[in-house]
């Protein structure tokens, strides 16, 4: 036993007698003792094993600029600074014996500091509180397949498959917000055997509430009370496919490429609507995403092809956008951060995805083809927890395109500070 004890020693210790240094484990920061700080209880042998509140928080301000003559655009009395609450929410997350996992977060809007342009003039929004997202999820034996139901985000493009914790750019790309979805109620079935696949299947129903909802529809739930939603016999519902395969993964980094069908099957297409009937699924009947990531030590990179066809608010046509977001990490805790976006399609290009061009100026929310260039700095407090929080600038120039002429030149300055617990 003892010569056991004296070689296991001995071959511990080789690497410092050989001259190599041990690299020690990652020191604690500030960030550990916040996370630490929010757990509430703590028993691997109870059935409750863990309780532990999640807290996000991201203000950030942002200055609308036409450019040149396009100072024409900006609304008659609208201002061109914005500054909000972006996200403040407050979560829970209770992790049971059985692999099951509550989760929730309530979010708080509004706080009441948001600028809109509405009447005539600027002013400050309204507060409201409601569920941002409410879900259980259940791992089914230990092969990887995990059953998820209740109200959360759909994995649809290379930014949304990414949490909003984690987005490099202050707001998520037009590329992905044409599809106009937060969260929506729905059931997934996930498989992800090892770090390098996943398979997933997502349904959700088409309940995305709008102002030109009626209020008579069945089981109507009004904005800022809790639900935000509307459902009934009359919505239909959205399917998402997709995968991530990971290859060629060393030290230095990996490739991956992912892929994702989505299918709508509302019942109001070409303007054919049935009666009663609310569009408040994906925006289009069929959409197909195709992404590819590389990864090399500071450099990583991500490209990203959609195809949207049948688009359901306007004339049916087709969309096909593309984005381009290389991340390079000038230091552990500084990222430069630079995206373009294009798009074309006749009228079915979605600007209003971007908020405060959308609220302050005259250009419209649908276009023929758009085109923008993100440049930005993100600052990392931790750089053990990168995302925990951040200070971020960005400054984006849009141009867009509507019947045959400009709609809209300009750039969009945003400051944001996230934190993420």
């Amino acid at each position: 036993m003892k010569s056991l004890i004296f070689s296991v020693a001995a071959l511990a210790a080789m690497p410092v007698l050989a001259g190599e240094a041990v690299t020690p484990p990652p020191a604690e920061d500030w960030t550990d003792a916040v996370k630490r700080a929010l757990v509430l209880y703590e028993n691997e042998d109870t059935f409750v094993q863990k309780v532990s509140l999640a807290f996000r928080q991201q203000w950030q301000m942002a200055v609308v600029q036409p450019n040149g003559s396009n100072g024409l655009h900006l609304k008659d009395g609208a201002s061109p600074y914005n500054c909000e609450f972006r996200r403040s929410w407050l979560g829970v997350n209770v992790d049971m014996k059985t692999g099951t996992r509550f989760h929730t977060y309530m979010r708080f809007g509004g706080l009441p500091i948001r600028e809109t342009y509405s009447g005539g003039r600027t002013k400050r929004n309204f507060s409201y509180t409601d569920l941002y997202d409410i879900y259980i999820s259940q791992k089914i034996g230990d092969k990887g397949l995990t059953l998820r139901a209740g109200k959360f985000a759909h994995k649809f493009t290379s930014d949304l498959r990414e949490s909003n914790a984690e987005i490099e750019a202050i707001e998520r790309s037009l590329i992905c917000n044409q599809f106009g979805l937060d969260t929506n109620w729905g059931v997934e079935l996930e498989y992800k055997p090892d770090k390098a696949n996943q398979l997933f299947v997502q349904l959700f129903a088409n309940d995305r509430a709008s102002a030109s909802k009626s209020l008579s529809h069945t089981d109507c739930y009004r904005d800022g009370r809790g639900l935000k939603g509307e459902f009934g016999w009359e919505d239909k519902c959205f399917i998402i496919i997709g995968g991530t395969h990971k290859f060629n993964v060393t030290e230095h980094g990996y490739h991956a490429i992912s892929a994702e069908y989505l299918h709508d099957f509302n019942n109001a297409y070409h303007g054919r609507r049935k009666p009663g009937a609310n569009n408040y699924g994906a925006g289009f009947k069929d959409a197909i995403s195709i992404g590819y990531e590389y990864k090399k030590d500071k450099l990583t990179f991500t490209t990203n092809l959609v195809a949207a066809f049948e688009q359901q608010t306007g004339n049916g046509s087709n969309n096909i956008g593309l984005q381009l977001q290389p991340v390079y990490a000038l230091t552990p805790q500084v990222d430069l951060v630079f995206r373009y976006v294009g798009m074309m399609g006749d009228g079915a290009c979605k600007l209003g995805g971007d908020r405060y061009i959308c609220t302050q100026t005259t250009t419209p929310a649908w276009v023929d083809s758009l085109h923008t260039f993100y440049f930005g700095v993100d600052l990392y407090a931790s750089p053990k927890n990168k995302h925990a929080a951040k200070l971020m600038f960005g400054a984006e120039y849009t141009t867009a395109r509507k019947g045959g002429s400009d709609c809209y030149n300009g750039w969009e300055f945003s400051t944001a500070v996230r934190v993420n617990f």
